[in-house]
């Protein structure tokens, strides 16, 4: 089992506890030094002024005229203390377990204004939902409609189920959703076909009121992003007036891009502005709806940075060289977890001391017992020394929790949400066996 535990101030070394550091980049290094000297290494820091930044920049894009709103996906990270930022910038949650359902709690978020998703619901899940006054589900299957009505009747509430569709057409995007064969939602001939029949099931506990379509991750740029949405909407009202429910929701997904664990920044999304008004004006009944857009990773990645250690420098066969750090998959999986080994490529922040060292070519690896432990290849880099902190950029989402933490025992990396230098919480995930009866 693993649960969070925060790391409280009483255990911090002595004259850093009101030690801000500036944001510029040899302040970096000192904030980078300061917090390893106090935590240890590796950790990842998270910059609470970029996550305020990411929720302005993306509401900025969205539609004035219609009610939008930024659900915030837990998926992503969710460690409470980065999911509280959200919240105060006025996301919503979109959860789809238990445990993101008390990380949200935790965070402060209003439940009655979550939405809870995924396949494969079981009725006492939704019953936990319920019991914290989640109302709104997405809804991706004849049996996880039946779920949700038997949870829902058991309790004697009533709640607002969005229809999950997956459409004939693909994304442009690094992993698609929809237009492929999927586990997720219902499929479009499906709903056309049989979708009275398939809704007449729903009961009085459970009032369809819209559509869910979430084309995929990382959709290239604002014009891919505004062909997905454009099409979410020509569905959602097609499949209103054919099925008769009325569309008071339109959640129209998300796929906002940013980089993962490599320098820069996401493509100029400020063209989706005029894009998604346009869309609006031509809309149908959709103008009446709430439009909803989910994001995790552009919201929360730019904040993230791993810090490592440099353990050593090894030469092996046919003078191939390797960097070893106290880091590898088990922090940093990129869903290794979920068998996606990671094939990218990463980017290394060193030390200015080192910047004009000679050149090295290495595989960085971790510390783990198998050779899968490799999150760089023939990484071209200024040579570096066993001791120094490196840095990876942009791995606020899809960090800990998206990594193999149980693998070997080793600890979990803290994590340490800070504004301006100065530290505003840390924690660590805990993990180990919890006995049964």
């Amino acid at each position: 089992m693993i649960s969070s535990q925060t790391i409280s101030s009483s255990s911090l070394k002595p004259g850093h506890h009101d030690s801000p550091v500036p944001s510029g980049a040899s302040d970096r290094e000192a904030l980078f030094a300061m917090l390893a000297e106090r935590y240890g290494t590796p950790f990842y820091v998270y910059d609470a002024d970029v996550i305020d930044r990411q929720v302005s920049t993306l509401r900025a894009v969205l539609p004035e005229t219609v009610s939008s709103k930024i659900l915030y996906s837990f998926k992503s990270n969710p460690n409470p203390v980065v999911a509280g930022r959200m919240n105060e910038g006025g996301c919503r949650a979109d959860l789809t377990s238990v445990g993101e359902i008390e990380a949200a709690r935790v965070a402060g978020f209003d439940l009655r204004e979550a939405l809870y998703g995924g396949p494969g619901k079981s009725v006492n899940e939704l019953a936990v939902a319920l019991s914290v006054g989640i109302r709104q589900f997405s809804i991706e299957s004849p049996s996880d409609l039946a779920a949700l009505r038997e949870a829902a009747e058991a309790q004697e509430v009533t709640v607002k189920g969005l229809i999950r569709i997956n459409p004939h057409q693909i994304p442009r995007a690094k992993l698609a959703m929809s237009g492929v064969a999927s586990q997720f939602g219902f499929e479009e001939d499906v709903l056309r076909e049989s979708g009275k029949e398939i809704l007449s099931h729903a009961g009085e506990q459970v009032e369809i009121v819209g559509v869910h379509i979430y084309w995929g991750t990382q959709i290239g740029d604002a014009e891919a992003l505004a062909s997905c949405f454009e099409l979410t909407v020509q569905i959602a009202e097609e499949l209103s007036e054919l099925l008769d429910f009325p569309l008071k929701i339109l959640n129209l997904g998300g796929g906002f891009p940013w980089p993962y664990s490599s320098a820069g920044e996401g493509p100029d999304l400020s063209p989706l502005r005029d894009k998604l008004a346009e869309l609006v004006t031509s809309s149908g009944k959709a103008r009446e709806a709430e439009w909803w857009f989910e994001s995790g990773r552009f919201l929360s990645a730019a904040s993230g940075t791993l810090v490592s250690r440099v353990m050593d420098l090894k030469v092996s066969k046919e003078e191939k060289e390797f960097l070893i750090l106290d880091t590898g998959i088990h922090h940093l999986g990129g869903m290794a977890g979920l068998g996606r080994i990671p094939k990218f490529s990463i980017d290394l922040e060193i030390p200015a001391s080192r910047q004009d060292n000679e050149e090295m070519t290495v595989d960085v690896v971790g510390q783990l017992c198998t050779p899968l432990d490799c999150i760089g290849r023939r990484i071209k880099m200024p040579r570096v020394e066993a001791g120094d902190l490196v840095a990876i950029p942009n791995t606020g989402a899809y960090g800990p929790t998206a990594s193999v933490l149980g693998f070997l025992s080793r600890p979990a990396p803290t994590e340490i949400l800070h504004r301006g230098g100065t530290v505003l919480a840390a924690s660590r995930l805990r993990g180990g066996h919890d006995l049964l009866d």
